[in-house]
């Protein structure tokens, strides 16, 4: 993969349950990185990050068309191995704790402008929760030939995110 990266555009989350980037994905480029850098609640509490996309009428896609694979490697205790299939959402990619605590990831995203091949992703994500480390690994796919324009990240509970910032690439 070419690692030419053109700057599209960014998005704040400031005091919201999820933040949305949409009109990002356009036919211009096959595929894409997404870096998220920041992400912290303040609800005393972790909340799994999740992502949805977002289609060309701007609506979420929240069909049960969501599969996802990840590895979670913990330094407090042994890795886990998280799947999902047929969900609303793509979940458990991260978790997003309380500050001085943050999340951050780097996401590819693949085709997701096309309307003849499903969207792919592959994610990794460094976290902080409650002093363990935490990094994921995984994989993901929206088995539907949606043509997707943009991108939801969510709390898979109603977490607030206090701070985070959202940044698109296109990858020439």
């Amino acid at each position: 993969m070419s690692t030419n990266l053109q700057f599209i555009k960014s998005a704040s989350a400031t005091g919201a349950t999820s933040i949305s980037v949409t009109d990002c994905f356009t036919s211009n480029y096959d595929v894409y990185a997404i870096t998220l850098s920041g992400f912290v609640n303040s609800s005393g509490n972790p909340s799994q990050l999740s992502l949805r996309f977002i289609d060309n009428s701007d609506s979420i896609i929240s069909t049960s068309n969501y599969d996802t694979a990840v590895l979670n490697g913990r330094s407090d205790s042994s890795f886990v191995e998280y799947s999902n299939t047929n969900q609303t959402d793509s979940e458990f990619f991260g978790q997003v704790d309380y500050p001085p605590e943050s999340t951050s990831a780097c996401l590819n995203i693949f085709n997701p402008n096309s309307t003849s091949s499903y969207t792919f992703f592959n994610v990794q994500t460094s976290s902080a929760v409650s002093g363990a480390l935490y990094g994921y690994k995984g994989i993901g796919v929206l088995t539907e030939t949606t043509e997707v324009t943009g991108i939801q990240f969510l709390g898979h509970t109603t977490h607030t995110f206090d701070e985070g910032v959202v940044s698109v690439y296109g990858v020439k």
